[in-house]
């Protein structure tokens, strides 16, 4: 028996689920307290009512903490030192950070081409030791250190020496090239760690206090999950909007379609193609820092069902932003959800004071029902046209991903005209809008409200191992865990290099306690090294992953916009 637990962290709500065999055993809501995330999260394990004699298997979490810390700066400073060489210059590029450039110069292969300045080291920590103000958060990143960590750690020691409480950061553990987004994702994730380690260990605390020992997982932004005390925290961000594609994907198995998560605050989009999730070759991006972390081709639209309501130039129009719950759910100002409750839409509010909110944005002379049907249906039109012209742009991009490009040359015969799966709490209430606008089929499962807590209760562990392998210099780099090693092998192998990587990723995969049961693999590239006239060695590269994915599918008939939708 597998009873799962999903918990999706909102804007605005917090959605739980308890999942037993495939099947919703319990579910509930509760509003989101952005200042205190933890108590929400508790708050709603209590109302799904686990305790000691209500086992669960596991628990997982998708919550907007590192999100919400990021974008509102709400972590320590870090000094971050960086190692650039020779090449361009750093000033080309737009740091949202300030930074300190360091000497010392490893080439694009790993070779050292001058050693760093002992002496400049010196007087840096001299000059620490006279600031009171300095930070004990330190960030070192080399533009190659992703090839050769030489120089992040021979500086790293010798801090260490100096300052033992220092907390340092190396670029070198994040192993992807670009020097860019590396120095960007160090710097976050040290910024978000105190936060983050606080978090976890306040609420394993708090489960266990109420008699649940079960193990508690974290959706990560690559839509795969990882144990609480193991996942790096910048690896979080955008969580919800993974929710909400496996969420889509768990109701809807085996299709390709866009899923269009309606929540309070923002609307997020996705992309299923034949029953996987589509994952962007680029990291994920949060407000000013591009960072290294896997991300699905998501995006976050700032348009919900809580959208204040604003006059402008004399119209009414939706803002980017939201001032509290909907007027019919007790919140202090018209939205849109209140446009879908007085129109019966949606099965939730208080029609009464969605009339009132409704009324309060027309003169005295427009309020007949006439008048309210007619500014709610335009609201509504309004959100819906906002939402296509998101989509239609994100289609775009979907299309400029190169796995996009490659699901289309393996599956010709698939429409590219998707039809949009629908989620969150405004989803039923503005389906109808939507099709019209999009002049697509839209369509809406049987628990909408909780999609994304559903998404998190299924998502299944997902893992990669990435080997750079360098004959000729005899070293290799993993880039997912910044493991660098001397190469022991032939100049130019094969089966060699294939055992070599399956060996280091069972290894790495045991140490998370990930199965790695269906895994997948690219097939090697392998680059002749010549000099002289002769191949003296390869540069090879190959990866073996589990792509992100559910665990199963929930028993239930999906609700559409036509006929079709219910086949």
């Amino acid at each position: 028996m597998r009873r799962h637990v999903g918990i999706d962290v909102g804007g605005t709500f917090t959605d739980a689920v308890l999942i037993n065999q495939e099947e919703i055993e319990n579910k509930t809501k509760v509003p989101t307290d952005q200042d205190n995330l933890l108590h929400t999260l508790l708050s709603a394990l209590d109302r799904l009512g686990l305790d000691g004699g209500n086992p669960v298997d596991e628990i997982t979490v998708s919550t907007t903490l590192v999100t919400n810390a990021i974008l509102q700066g709400r972590f320590p400073p870090v000094e971050l030192y960086l190692l650039p060489g020779t090449g361009m210059k750093l000033e080309s590029l737009s740091w949202p950070v300030p930074y300190k450039i360091m000497s010392g110069t490893i080439d694009y292969r790993g070779r050292e081409v001058l050693p760093p300045d002992e002496l400049q080291w010196r007087r840096i920590l001299q000059e620490r030791k006279l600031n009171p103000s300095k930070s004990d958060h330190v960030a070192i990143v080399g533009k190659f250190s992703h090839r050769n960590q030489l120089h992040e750690e021979q500086l790293a020691a010798y801090w260490r020496q100096a300052e033992p409480g220092v907390n340092l950061a190396l670029g070198h553990e994040w192993g992807q090239a670009n020097f860019y987004r590396r120095s960007l994702t160090t710097y976050l994730n040290l910024a978000s760690q105190d936060l983050w380690q606080e978090f976890a260990r306040e609420l394993e605390r708090a489960v266990c206090e109420r008699g649940c020992h079960a193990p508690i997982k974290v959706l990560k932004t690559d839509g795969g999950v990882l144990p609480l005390d193991r996942v790096r925290p910048v690896e979080t961000i955008y969580s919800g909007p993974t929710a909400g594609v496996l969420g889509a994907m768990a109701q809807n198995p085996d299709a390709s379609y866009v899923v269009v998560d309606i929540g309070g605050t923002t609307t997020d989009l996705g992309i299923v193609l034949s029953g996987s999730p589509l994952v962007s070759v680029r990291g994920a991006k949060i407000g000013p820092y591009k960072t290294l972390v896997r991300s699905l081709a998501v995006r976050s639209v700032a348009v919900g069902a809580d959208s204040a309501i604003v006059r402008e130039a004399g119209s009414l129009s939706l803002a980017r932003y939201r001032l509290g719950p909907a007027y019919c759910l007790g919140g202090p100002a018209p939205t849109p959800t209140d446009a879908m409750c007085y129109l019966g839409v949606v099965p939730y509010g208080d029609r009464v004071r969605a009339e009132e909110a409704l009324a309060s944005l027309l003169p005295d002379e427009h309020r007949l029902p006439a008048d309210l049907t007619r500014l709610a249906k335009s609201l509504l039109e309004e959100m819906a046209g906002r939402l296509a012209v998101e989509i239609r742009a994100m289609e775009q991009e979907w299309q400029d991903e190169p796995a996009y490009k490659i699901w289309g040359v393996l599956h010709p015969q698939e429409a590219r005209q998707f039809y949009v799966w629908a989620s969150g709490g405004g989803a039923r209430g503005l389906r109808d809008f939507l099709q019209r606008k999009l002049h697509t089929e839209v369509r809406v499962g049987q628990f909408p409200e909780v999609s994304n807590a559903v998404g998190a209760a299924l998502a299944r562990p997902t893992f990669s191992c990435t080997l750079h392998l360098d004959t000729v210099l005899g070293r290799f780099s993993v880039e997912e865990a910044g493991e660098q090693g001397k190469w022991q092998g032939a100049k130019r192998p094969h089966a060699e290099v294939d055992s070599f990587l399956e060996k280091t990723a069972e290894r790495l995969a045991g140490a998370k306690s990930i199965d790695l049961t269906g895994a997948e693999k690219e097939p090697f590239d392998f680059f002749p090294v010549v000099q002289g006239y002769r191949t003296v060695g390869q540069i090879v590269r190959g990866r073996l992953y589990v792509p992100p994915g559910v665990w199963g599918h929930l028993h239930q008939r999906p609700e559409g916009g036509s006929r079709r939708a219910e086949t």
